[in-house]
């Protein structure tokens, strides 16, 4: 997991939104590797709920990075 503290380069990996059924939406940073970096640490009742706490992290960690909605199979910017 990404501490607070750093930082990664752009292209380094994208952070995904995804749906759980019975845990609601959530969302993970991937690597470009496809490893998990960082994911939500609960699920949220609404994706914007969801968009909202991974935004806060993506300001801390990788603001610029690329958002993927797999609830819809599109991006978000």
């Amino acid at each position: 997991m990404l501490r607070r503290s750093e930082r990664m380069r752009p292209g380094d990996g994208k952070f995904v939104i995804y749906r759980e059924l019975g845990d609601g939406y959530r969302w993970r940073l991937r690597s470009a590797t496809g490893e998990t970096l960082a994911a939500s640490s609960a699920g949220h009742p609404s994706k914007s709920a969801c968009e909202q706490d991974m935004r806060i992290f993506m300001a801390d960690h990788h603001p610029d990075a690329e958002v993927l909605d797999a609830t819809s199979r599109g991006m978000l910017q």
